[in-house]
């Protein structure tokens, strides 16, 4: 009953983002005006965005690739892709992305590797995609300069916000990965002290949990040791996955004809804007990404042209990206029944979601 009030509030938050964001955009300008700027883009310029997000994909399909041969339990790469599409699909469509990794974790166990090492090889990406959001974070408040300061009041407030949350999700990973002991007491504590103050707390069910936790902490961190340059690499690969995200409004702003502000200072602001909302609890940041692209992006395309140019950058990064990954899905569930359907004594697998952690609470956006 709780998770079915979880969701219904999750879709309304959703419906109500949206029908704001449709309502902010037609406010300035009619669905004729909207439609003509659209039509006015240079549609093979657009096309550019297409191999930007096959990269996004393919880069955390390398990490995985990575991963999972040093673990001794090494996948094609092509099965590694489809893992990477598998997630990004569950994780656009499932709150605060929760869906996203157990779906890969299925996938994996399916292709006969063990469930322990998918959730290890998952724990990596998320330190990898964490570190990298904070680093791109650093980077575009000093590359950004002045577009930062314009931002306005509430969207500066949901980059506080969000730029802590990274930040304190990435000390916490380190901390657990390289300093176990200390992590323990500390998470102990904090269980205790909950304990304390909501006296209906299971407390010796979540210490069991924190402790379950840790423990795939301290295998990464045998992996890492084994395998020094492992963790730089995950990293690097995660700061090229989101500049590859992060350059989609530069594509539509060339687009467009626009001139004047530089490739780095686009892609420092859609840093900015992708942290502001990275964290809050929508299925693919519906809504709350669509409103700050609006607030953030009007210095860059003006009044005129940030509406369409939102529509064409959430089309490109997002919506048309989670349409192939449904497909790559839909696909492999089909391969999957008819292989099934030649070996009676299996019965076909479901793809989908099992309850685990999200990417560190936030994810790609």
């Amino acid at each position: 009953m709780k998770d079915k009030v979880k969701n219904l509030l999750c879709v309304g938050a959703v419906l109500a983002l949206l029908v704001w964001t449709v309502h902010t955009i037609l406010k300035e300008q009619t669905p004729g005006q909207l439609a003509a700027a659209l039509l006015s883009a240079n549609g093979w310029v657009l096309l550019l965005g297409l191999p930007l997000m096959g990269a996004f994909l393919c880069c955390e399909a390398a990490a995985t690739h990575t991963i999972l041969r040093s673990l001794g339990c090494p996948q094609p790469f092509r099965r590694c892709a489809y893992y990477s599409s598998v997630g990004f699909f569950f994780s656009t469509i499932t709150p605060s992305a929760t869906g996203g990794q157990p779906a890969q974790i299925v996938a994996m166990r399916r292709d006969g590797t063990p469930a322990a090492s998918g959730a290890l090889d998952m724990l990596l990406v998320t330190i990898g995609y964490n570190t990298a959001a904070m680093a791109w974070g650093v980077f575009a408040l000093f590359t950004a300069g002045g577009l930062t300061e314009r931002l306005g009041g509430q969207v500066g407030l949901l980059l506080g916000l969000g730029l802590a949350v990274f930040a304190l999700l990435d000390v916490a990973m380190f901390l657990f990965l390289f300093l176990p002991g200390p992590a323990r007491r500390l998470l102990h504590g904090c269980i205790a002290l909950g304990a304390r103050l909501w006296p209906a707390l299971d407390r010796a069910g979540l210490e069991e949990r924190a402790d379950a936790h840790l423990a795939e902490y301290r295998r990464g961190a045998q992996l890492i040791r084994r395998s020094p340059g492992l963790l730089a690499q995950v990293v690097g690969l995660s700061m090229v996955q989101l500049a590859c995200s992060y350059a989609m409004p530069y594509v539509v702003y060339r687009a467009f004809g626009l001139s004047g502000f530089s490739l780095w200072e686009i892609m420092a602001l859609q840093a900015l804007c992708s942290i502001a909302v990275g964290y809050l609890p929508l299925p693919g940041s519906a809504g709350a990404a669509e409103g700050v692209f609006l607030r953030g992006f009007v210095l860059i395309y003006g009044q005129t042209l940030v509406a369409p140019a939102m529509i064409l950058s959430r089309t490109l990064n997002c919506y048309l990206v989670l349409l192939a990954t449904g497909g790559v899905l839909a696909a492999g569930r089909a391969l999957r029944r008819r292989a099934a359907a030649e070996e009676p004594g299996e019965a076909p697998q479901r793809d989908g979601p099992i309850p685990s952690q999200a990417k560190g609470s936030v994810e790609r956006s």
